[in-house]
């Protein structure tokens, strides 16, 4: 008797069951390898998200910051703006004590004054280099010298003036 058909039988069995396991190991593999390429296609997908996102966050910090940037150099404009307003208010109202009305427009302050703060109001007329009148009377006082009035002419401005700048 001879072992030879026995032999191959074991063989054919052996090569069969190998073959069979190599399918089921080359299966899982691919089966592995697509699920590691799905993985892979959503971590990428989140990634381009996370991505998207942050730089939209960013984006809108730096609009933020530039809109705030903006808004302070406007701001310090106007302000720069209203300040040379006043200066040059100020300037054109201190003129006035030359003009031959000057001497009027005093006495019609101190009429203003001690309507006020009563007849016996101290009057200061024409303070040196301010023009125009400070009255007293206790702890009451008014100031009417020319660049008061030309500050509170400008200060009554108000919307009129903020309209200057839309």
């Amino acid at each position: 008797m001879t072992l030879e058909p026995l032999r191959k039988a074991l063989r054919a069995e052996t090569d069969a069951e190998l073959k069979r396991r190599l399918d089921e190991v080359e299966d899982e593999c691919a089966r592995l390898v697509a699920d590691a390429d799905a993985e892979a296609r959503v971590l990428v997908r989140q990634g381009r998200l996370d991505g998207e996102a942050a730089a939209a966050r960013e984006g809108a910090r730096r609009r933020a910051a530039a809109t705030r940037k903006a808004r302070e150099i406007r701001l310090r404009a106007r302000q720069r703006q209203v300040e040379e307003l006043e200066r040059l208010a100020r300037e054109a109202v201190l003129g006035a004590r030359s003009d031959g009305r000057y001497p009027a427009l005093r006495e019609r302050l101190t009429a203003t004054v001690r309507e006020q703060l009563g007849p016996d109001a101290a009057i200061e007329d024409d303070p040196e280099g301010l023009g125009g009148v400070i009255g007293h009377r206790g702890k009451a006082s008014v100031d009417y010298t020319l660049p008061a009035l030309a500050d509170r002419a400008i200060a009554g401005l108000g919307e009129e003036l903020e309209r200057l700048w839309r």
